[in-house]
């Protein structure tokens, strides 16, 4: 239970600190993001407020829209998302291009009733969404769901929100200053902003919807749907932008709390750090380090977002472009096709190029140099690395896969795997723990393969990292790039499989020599060339064989020498022993007087003993030594065991104890000697009924299941069973202290003359249940 808790904490541990840095990190990232500009600060501040019309992004729309809304009056270029040419039925065909720009846009808001308004000119209404807005309406008098109301009247400007007049000007100057609450209007009327004689004919009355809506036309006839509700999505996204605040705070302070559990088991975790560390540490080291690169190149803000940005950043550090026709810059051709269908003069279509940019970007491309970015860089570093930081925090699920990735692969590994390069490419070309030449040798081969495939590998990252950073590399470069490396690992594999092939023709030599002294041939050598890598291999087997040549023909003779010493000592002592026997017999006859009449009687039994005695040694010798002449032939298992148990039904019968046989009816076929198993199931029984507990129960059965026929004595032992004891041995008894005239002899005739049959014979003890389990392959019918 311990452990199982211990490899809780550990695991609990790790999530606690894998969660909480993370939900941490991701916070720390949003907010300190959210706080590093004005612009962003505001839109935290704005989000929050209990009337989004009182907002800085509020002021920024309305101050936008009333800035097109004159520019259109006044007939300047208007520019927004839409162009219009032509004539639609509805009024004059527009005379300027200028005035088409215009009308196009206000068809397009017009659709848009968030935001009601009437641009007037001396008195002409030139453009209008509403039909009860004018420049004389007043705040009491808007349409219902309106309550905000701005008029500009050619020079200043006034404004309502919900009836009440808001303080536009404030000091009457135009700071431009960036703080949330001090941030004004950006409209005409102050003392330094003023307004041109073609604004100041201009009047512009503009309504707000307290609740924008999505507005949408459809205008099939021409180009599909259309929408412009700009004040809609604005209500939308500060509300969005509220939630998202709210739920980063949650996961922040859930970060937290995760975090402090992970100082309470920070013990713990240290466990999981090392179990991880014992995995990592299984991977080379080149892999590891590989797929770090890879994790922060693919995972990582990609560099072509900081081209952008460095492009446009070059473009305004570079000089103005000199006066010229369209047909001069080198500009997108789709949008020069697409104004041209639309009808507007080229000298219209070169000032909207101007206003756009297209041609100092054109001549920024060509005249950009080393000094320019110099500039850019010392100028802007730090406007640079925010940007990036916004990246971050857009891709906040890549950064902290980059971050884990190296904690596991390098932090962590590094920390707890001394010396962790020795696990891969250069730990084989080091080769300093390695003992054997052969090691040596076949380890600095696969590391300078190992070596080649990771230069291969490191081409592929460059050549993803060039392209990605659009890298200009000159076509030698290309082919050095390429070749080289792909030369270098062709080199190397040639070398690599010279190698390998005569090393596995020398392993294939070796294999057959081990092969043949497993089959018993030892007589051969096996040679090699010297300057092979096996030749020390091959070297040590032939002296191997030359041992175990040796010690088979030393076992063989002492075999021998065994079994005629056995045969020459049971002579020597059958022929007085038969001596002694007869002379007992015969003492045995006379009417001797006691105690020498008892005295003849045991001096006949402990001679009968050593005669029994010399026959199981002699038989056990002639066993073991593989001399023990055996007559194999198909035998009923089944009716072997009832025959035994017969003749033995008079010693069981005076034992005292209960003999319960299961015994299939069905013949149960085997090959054996049947004499010989015959004496086995008798020394068994024999065994069970002299040393079992007495009254107790002696079991004999009989299984057949899966080919095989299985016949069991199990008895409860009298004495106490020595735990591990080789009961199968020889001259080794249960109970080391008895005097019954048993030679410990019994189970080992039994073994032998089982396995000379073919069988097995098993004993196994549990507390003083004893069980013999003797079994033999079934014969086919």
């Amino acid at each position: 239970m311990d452990t199982k808790w211990k490899k809780s904490k550990s695991i609990i541990g790790f999530l606690a600190f894998l969660l909480g840095v993370s939900l941490l990190l991701e916070g720390a990232l949003f907010f300190g993001t959210a706080m590093t500009s004005s612009n962003s600060r505001a839109w935290v501040y704005d989000s929050f407020k209990s009337d989004w019309r009182r907002t800085r992004e509020f002021k920024n729309f309305v101050s936008n829209r009333l800035e097109r809304l004159i520019t259109m009056g006044a007939g300047g270029w208007a520019y927004g998302y839409y162009s219009y040419s032509g004539d639609d039925g509805n009024g004059p065909v527009p005379s300027t291009g200028a005035e088409r720009w215009a009308k196009g846009i206000h068809e397009k808001m017009k659709e848009d009733k968030n935001v009601l308004y009437t641009v007037a000119k001396e008195g002409e209404a030139l453009y209008s969404n509403s039909d009860t807005l004018t420049a004389s309406t007043t705040a009491a008098q808007l349409p219902e769901g309106y309550g905000f109301l701005l008029q500009f009247d050619g020079e200043k400007v006034r404004a309502w929100l919900d009836g009440e007049e808001l303080n536009i000007y404030g000091g009457g100057y135009y700071r431009f200053e960036p703080q949330e609450d001090s941030y004004q209007w950006y409209v005409p009327g102050y003392k330094n902003f003023t307004v041109d004689e073609a604004g100041s004919k201009v009047k512009v009355t503009m309504a707000m919807i307290n609740s924008p809506q999505v507005f949408i036309k459809g205008n099939y006839g021409k180009t599909g749907s259309d929408e412009y509700n700009e004040l809609y999505y604005l209500k939308r996204n500060l509300g969005a932008y509220r939630e998202e605040i709210l739920g980063h705070a949650v996961r922040t302070g859930v970060g937290a709390g995760l975090f402090l559990v992970y100082l309470l088991l920070r013990k713990d975790k240290k466990r999981a750090d090392m179990a991880l560390a014992r995995g990592t540490g299984k991977v080379w080291f080149e892999v590891k380090i590989l797929a770090a690169l890879l994790l922060v190149f693919f995972c990582l803000p990609r560099p072509e977002y900081l081209g952008d940005i460095w492009q446009e950043l070059t473009y305004a550090y570079a000089p103005q472009a000199s006066a010229g026709t369209a047909a001069s810059i080198d500009i997108n051709g789709d949008i020069i096709a697409e104004w041209e269908a639309q009808g507007l003069p080229p000298e219209e279509i070169e000032a909207a190029l101007s206003e756009y940019g297209y041609g100092q970007i054109a001549y920024a491309e060509q005249a950009s140099d080393f000094a320019t970015a110099v500039t850019v860089l010392r100028e802007n570093g730090g406007w640079l690395l925010r940007e990036y930081l916004w990246e971050l925090a857009d891709h906040s699920l890549n950064l902290l896969v980059v971050l884990w990735g190296l904690y596991l692969l390098i932090f962590n590994d590094w920390r707890y795997n001394q010396r962790p390069w020795k696990q891969g490419v250069l730990g084989m070309l080091a080769v300093r723990e390695l003992k054997y030449p052969l090691q040596k040798r076949l380890s600095r081969m696969n590391g300078w393969l190992g070596l080649a495939v990771a230069l291969l590998w490191l081409e592929v990252l460059f050549f993803l990292v060039a392209q990605t950073v659009e890298l200009y590399i000159p076509s030698w470069a290309i082919w050095n790039l390429f070749g080289l490396p792909w030369l270098l690992a062709l080199v190397v594999y040639a070398w690599f499989f010279w190698r390998q092939r005569r090393i596995w023709q020398d392993f294939g030599a070796v294999a057959g020599q081990l092969e043949s002294i497993r089959a018993g041939e030892v007589e051969s050598d096996l040679t090699l060339q010297e300057n092979s890598d096996l030749h020390q291999m091959a070297d040590d087997l032939n002296h191997i064989r030359q041992g175990l040549h040796q010690a088979v023909e030393e076992r063989t003779r002492s075999e021998r020498m065994k079994v005629e010493l056995v045969t020459n000592v049971s002579h020597d002592l059958k022929t007085p022993l038969t001596s002694i026997l007869s002379y007992t017999e015969l003492l045995a006859q006379e009417p001797l007087e006691p105690p020498a009449s008892e005295y003849v009687q045991i001096m006949g039994e402990k001679a009968q003993r050593l005669k029994a005695m010399v026959q199981d040694v002699f038989e056990v010798s002639k066993a073991a030594s593989g001399q023990l002449p055996v007559k194999l032939e198909k035998l009923d298992y089944a009716r072997l065991l009832r025959q035994t148990l017969a003749d033995m039904a008079q010693a069981i019968d005076h034992s005292g104890l209960t003999l319960r046989a299961s015994i299939p009816e069905g013949e149960v076929p085997i090959t054996a000697d049947s004499d010989r198993l015959y004496r086995v199931f008798q020394n068994l029984i024999g065994n069970a009924l002299k040393y079992s507990l007495p009254g107790s129960r002696v079991y004999l059965n009989l299984t057949v299941e899966g080919g095989q026929a299985s016949a069991s004595v199990r008895n409860t032992s009298a004495a106490e069973l020595r735990p591990g004891a080789d009961y199968t041995a020889r001259f080794v008894r249960g109970d080391e202290s008895r005097t019954d005239g048993g030679s410990g002899l019994g189970l080992s005739i039994a073994e032998s003359f089982t396995r000379a049959c073919g069988g097995e014979l098993t004993v196994t003890t549990e507390a003083d249940l004893f069980t013999a389990v003797v079994t033999f392959p079934t014969s086919d019918s």
